[in-house]
């Protein structure tokens, strides 16, 4: 009898606390999303957030019924029970899945991680259990301590259990990858669209979606949606969509480290190279500018000697990298003596969007308008111009397309709103160069009060504390308010604001943009601007 009430005892502990700790797994599962997979992120992530990696209550609660029933008399140790018990059952009520912005995806890859992780649960506890059990012998009440001691350790190596699961189900994974990149090659074989590949570190998602929609006013073509420039974004677009019809296929091309744009052009084949520009971008995973250089101008390399590559000729790298260029290249703006072949001139920036006058070295102009904000739009839409001009457009299609390009979520987007606000959405992976023209976008807005919501910028290495000073000091030049958030991670921002005498009662530092937007809805009134300057991923949270 004695027996039995121990087993029970612990199996009700045990389930008590399930919940819990199935939710501590997929928040581990979410944060490795987030990081990609990629295991070392992962562990970085987990070294600057060890009280998120340890569910110390259900720790604490299980260690002292396990010693309890280990060690004291069994009025005790029932009693221990129940509270763990209890206490188990309150955690498990309170528990809820966090919110985030960007929620866990529950894909083919997660549940196959997922499962992955319950083994390695199991093996450890299992192992745990046979190392505790062995030095108890055949005490009566051994059976329970050995139990809770194994769920105990199990339950706590929950987020370092998630790595190893990732590793173990890495062989399948790659399996899957072989399949899908050997699939997506025989479609692209198959329909043979033209392949237009668009690297850089600025600029190309704007410009592959303006590129596309110039195209479709003439020919059938698809652009990778949104941000799917990986691998295995490319097969999904490439199985998915791609139809026969299609006469051109915009491929945009990510890139973490050097090789992985020439792995994604060994996958489409480009025969057009666009690069958008070249500057400092996830430097903590390039290691260097040079790498970032040479990973961006693998596009360029990969192209037939027959192809052509269309650099930005308003950014000195692209200049310089146009003169390796083994095929022909085509530089869109920049100076005249640069033998640019397309450029803009009388630009003219308001809240409105963007005019110029479309210029080619042939003498032909055309005066061209659109509702994209900010003057890097300029660029994306020379080089996209160049490329469509290059695929067969003339002149008059070009002209005729810009002013019906339709903005890119999250980037300078202004938000319809009923209250008299211009809210300007700047809200996705912000750099030093895009900030800038952010904030020259704001200040074309005279209404009313200028705000700035930021949470800075991310993975700029030795660079981040410099360009955040400097990004606080063009603020304080244009913003009436501003609310930071983060303080650790904004910490240099407001050092820059500081230097050019920002006044401190205007400044607000926040962490989250919860309470960033408490603030802003007693400060805006009908009239005033607010610029939110990129939304950082939620393992960013502070």
């Amino acid at each position: 009898m004695a027996a039995l009430l121990v087993l029970v005892s612990a199996i009700l502990v045990v389930a008590a606390w399930g919940r819990p700790v199935a939710l501590d797994g997929l928040r581990a599962l979410h944060v490795l999303q987030l990081e990609e997979y990629q295991t070392a992120r992962f562990w970085r992530w987990l070294s600057t957030h060890p009280p998120a990696a340890l569910d110390a209550p259900f720790v604490a609660t299980l260690a002292v019924a396990t010693v309890a029933v280990w060690l004291l008399p069994t009025p005790i140790w029932v009693i221990a029970c129940a509270v763990a018990f209890l206490v188990g059952i309150r955690q498990s009520l309170r528990s809820k899945a966090p919110e985030a912005k960007k929620p866990l995806v529950l894909t083919a890859r997660a549940r196959r991680l997922l499962a992955g992780w319950a083994v390695c649960e199991v093996a450890v506890a299992l192992l745990a259990w046979a190392v505790i059990r062995g030095p108890l012998g055949s005490a009566a009440s051994a059976p329970v301590p050995s139990i809770l001691s194994a769920v105990t350790v199990a339950g706590a190596m929950c987020w370092p259990l998630m790595s190893l699961g990732n590793l173990l189900v890495y062989p399948v994974e790659a399996g899957f990858r072989r399949y899908y990149l050997s699939s997506a090659r025989a479609v692209l074989r198959r329909h043979r669209p033209v392949v237009i590949g668009v690297a850089g570190s600025y600029g190309k998602t704007s410009t592959k979606s303006i590129l596309a929609q110039i195209l479709s006013t003439r020919y059938p073509a698809l652009a990778t949606p949104r941000s799917f420039n990986t691998p295995m974004g490319l097969c999904r677009v490439i199985r998915e969509q791609l139809r026969p019809e299609h006469r051109y296929f915009v491929a945009e091309l990510g890139a973490y480290r050097r090789g992985e744009v020439r792995q994604l052009c060994r996958l489409v084949i480009p025969t057009v190279g666009v690069l958008t520009a070249v500057g400092p971008e996830h430097l903590e995973r390039f290691g260097s500018m040079e790498n970032v250089v040479k990973a961006e101008f693998e596009l360029i390399e990969a192209l037939p000697p027959d192809g052509v590559a269309i650099f930005n000729g308003e950014d000195p790298t692209c200049r310089e990298l146009a003169a390796k260029a083994r095929c022909r290249y085509v530089l869109a703006g920049g100076d005249a003596d640069d033998h640019r072949a397309i450029w803009a001139e009388d630009v003219v920036l308001t809240s409105a969007g963007l005019g110029f006058i479309l210029c080619l070295a042939d003498g032909r102009r055309a005066p061209v308008s659109t509702r994209l904000l900010g003057r890097h739009n300029v660029s994306n839409i020379l080089v996209a111009s160049a490329a469509a001009l290059e695929a067969g457009l003339g002149l008059d299609d070009v002209a005729a397309a810009i002013p019906r390009l339709e903005p890119v979520e999250h980037r300078l987007q202004l938000v319809p709103n009923e209250n008299g606000v211009v809210v300007i959405d700047d809200t996705y992976n912000s750099n030093p160069r895009g900030a800038a023209t952010a904030l020259e976008t704001l200040a074309a807005f005279q209404g009313g009060r200028r705000y700035l919501v930021t949470p800075g910028m991310i993975e700029l290495a030795d660079l981040q504390d410099a360009a955040h000073r400097e990004f606080g000091r063009q603020a304080a030049r244009v913003c009436d308010g501003i609310i930071l958030i983060g303080p650790r991670q904004t910490r240099a921002i407001a050092e820059g604001l500081a230097e050019a005498g920002f006044p401190d009662q205007r400044l607000i530092v926040a962490r989250s943009l919860d309470e960033a937007t408490v603030h802003l809805r007693g400060l805006l009134q009908r009239g005033d601007a607010v610029l939110f300057e990129n939304d950082l991923p939620d393992q960013y949270n502070e």
